[in-house]
């Protein structure tokens, strides 16, 4: 068996960020109401800003497979490893898009690489994490 070692990480944020005020713009009012606690969960947990894959319309335009594919590219591109040379692809979500293909399947279908090994993982393959949830 051979050693594996992480060499580089990516990452994909879709859209632009958000603000804070924009929130309710994307994901919608409780009962056409802003949301009476908002402002103090916000102040609690510190956010600032953050990325959704939906529109004010809350239509999504980037899918989970697709970003993940984007954050694979983002890693190799800061790497010495060509996207030719990738033996496996292993990935991992709390929710795919779709029951079938599996994760990993999609994500290799919107990358430019090989035939490679797949493995596609989620929370419920592991106890442990799935107790966290």
């Amino acid at each position: 068996m051979k050693n594996v070692y992480i060499t580089s990480m990516g990452v994909h944020l879709p859209g632009p960020a958000i603000n804070n005020d924009e929130i309710e713009d994307y994901l919608g009012k409780i009962n056409n109401e802003p949301s009476k606690l908002k402002h103090r969960i916000l102040k609690q947990n510190g956010i600032q800003s953050r990325h959704y894959a939906i529109d004010k319309e809350q239509k999504t335009y980037i899918n989970n497979a697709s970003m993940a594919a984007n954050s694979v590219i983002n890693a190799i591109d800061k790497s010495n490893v060509r996207l030719d040379k990738i033996q496996l692809l292993a990935t991992g979500t709390t929710q795919a898009d779709l029951p079938i293909p599996g994760f990993g399947s999609m994500v290799h279908a919107k990358l430019p690489v090989n035939k490679c090994e797949i493995a596609s993982l989620f929370s419920k393959d592991f106890p442990s994490i799935k107790s966290i949830f």
